[in-house]
């Protein structure tokens, strides 16, 4: 998806005038099963590494026009995660991610992630985890950004 933002951004650069061309659209939807492995806990730097598999709907959406260009994706689903070391334990529940991206003609882009995961480990402890990551840059080259992770 972040590639698709920076592809969108060599695509846009008039200004909104009278002439402009409509908005170009698009939106996508994806029902799939993935296997990856990750870290569990998530907000912590030193998770051992799960085998994880999703089933999820994912549903991106871009809009790109003469005056900016707008990138939204949400992806919903539920996820079993199996310990590599066999001495932890496994877990299950539901997650979903949402982002949100845009870029105006001229050079100022900023972008929204949140990552939220609901479950409980197979001895009945509960998982609650929320992500949110923002990014600011202007145009005259000032960035602002930050990550916020609580469980």
């Amino acid at each position: 998806m972040v590639a698709s933002v920076l592809a969108a951004g060599v695509l846009v650069g008039g200004s909104g005038t009278a002439g402009a061309s409509p908005p170009e659209t698009e939106t996508v939807t994806v029902k799939a099963t993935e296997t990856f492995v990750d870290v569990v806990p998530f907000c912590d730097e030193g998770g051992a590494p799960y085998e994880i598999t999703i089933d999820y709907n994912l549903v991106e959406h871009s809009t790109v026009s003469d005056d900016g260009a707008h990138f939204t994706f949400t992806q919903t689903g539920t996820f079993v995660a199996t310990p590599l070391d066999p001495s932890l334990r496994a877990a299950s529940g539901r997650f979903t991610q949402w982002g949100g991206f845009n870029e105006n003609p001229g050079g100022a882009v900023n972008g929204t992630f949140t990552f939220s995961v609901r479950g409980a480990y197979e001895d009945g402890e509960r998982i609650n985890f929320h992500l949110t990551d923002h990014f600011n840059e202007t145009p005259s080259g000032g960035s602002f950004a930050f990550t916020h992770c609580h469980d």
